[in-house]
């Protein structure tokens, strides 16, 4: 890798249903034609040195942009394309000419915290090591850590994010899975889709098939917010 850059890195999932028929996919080409479409659509994104191969549904971009919050729109515009069942996104991140400094990205990190509404004041500690931005601390919700990250992707220099803000351990209801699942019903994203829901302790579990990533993340965002949720783990497959 060259000096200066960064790979982000999302898993890919590996479709097994047993039983079930076989799955045509979107043919590889044309899912190519279509993310390459989608990333050119996309204005805050250039996207010049992107490139996209496909197979089966699993996207693999690679290529190098100046920015970690380019990686993180280039990620999330292909999969809102449909036919994508995983990203494998192994853009360069990595600005041109002279590197900034650590304690320079810490400082720029550390003010656009302080200046996002939903990130609470004096709640998030920021390290940096190598371009790589470490995120610590304690908040009550999952939407004021989402912020947290989403407030340090746009400062230049950062090459890469390790959000690990803990979620404060508030009471759940005993019928927090009739909640979610009633949630879920009332979305018009996912009332489609074959979700199961449950839980243990503090922690909610996602199962099933839904049609698309988008649903499939606007499921785990419902889950989120329901009462005394602290980690969400969704096993959803995407089953175009």
């Amino acid at each position: 890798m060259l000096p200066g850059l960064a790979r982000r890195k999302i898993e890919g999932q590996t479709i097994n249903l047993k039983g079930s028929v076989l799955q045509m996919h979107k043919p590889n080409n044309l899912l190519e034609a279509d993310v390459r479409e989608e990333l050119d659509w996309d204005g805050l994104l250039d996207d010049t040195r992107i490139v996209v191969n496909a197979k089966d549904g699993v996207v693999t971009l690679s290529g190098t942009v100046n920015s970690y919050y380019d990686s993180v729109l280039a990620s999330d515009d292909t999969l809102s394309v449909g036919g994508v069942i995983a990203v494998d996104n192994e853009l360069l991140v990595g600005l041109l000419g002279k590197a900034i400094a650590d304690a320079d990205i810490a400082e720029s990190s550390s003010d656009a915290l302080d200046r996002d509404r939903f990130v609470p004041k004096g709640a998030v500690r920021v390290t940096v090591t190598d371009g790589w931005v470490t995120l610590s601390g304690e908040v009550r919700h999952h939407f004021q850590r989402q912020a947290a990250e989403h407030a340090v992707e746009r400062v230049d220099g950062v090459l890469g994010i390790t959000n690990t803000i803990a979620i404060t351990s508030d009471p759940i209801p005993s019928d927090v899975v009739a909640r979610i699942n009633k949630a879920l019903r009332r979305n018009a994203i996912v009332d489609d889709s074959m979700i199961e829901v449950s839980n243990s302790g503090h922690t909610i579990y996602l199962d099933g098939t839904t049609s698309s990533w988008t649903a499939k993340r606007a499921a785990e965002d419902v889950s989120w917010d329901a009462p005394g949720v602290t980690d969400v783990v969704n096993r959803i497959v995407v089953v175009p």
